[in-house]
């Protein structure tokens, strides 16, 4: 799962620098934990949006030459947790 997720947040890091509320973090900085984006005004999160979020699923599907299910929905996927879990599945799924 390590390593899944040091490349999950690599993905997400590259993202976030690039993003309107970006900030020149590194992966390191990135908790499992943390939303990545707010459902809620007001709520603790990286600060990405839902065009973030698109592009995350986009880079992570490519990367790990894996399909998302139609069926995620955002609130599924809000955590590097979260994402690597789903990879997890789809990964031995695959096998």
């Amino acid at each position: 799962m390590a390593e899944i997720a040091q490349q999950v947040k690599e993905i997400i890091a590259e993202i976030w620098r690039e993003s309107p509320a970006g900030k020149d973090g590194t992966w390191q900085e990135i908790a499992d934990d943390v939303p990545l984006y707010a459902l809620e005004e007001g709520e603790e999160s990286l600060g990405l949006d839902s065009l973030d979020a698109l592009e995350i699923a986009m880079v992570v599907e490519e990367r790990f030459d894996v399909v998302l299910p139609t069926e995620i929905e955002p609130a599924d996927i809000r955590t590097v947790r979260q994402v690597v879990e789903l990879l997890n599945r789809l990964l031995a799924e695959q096998r």
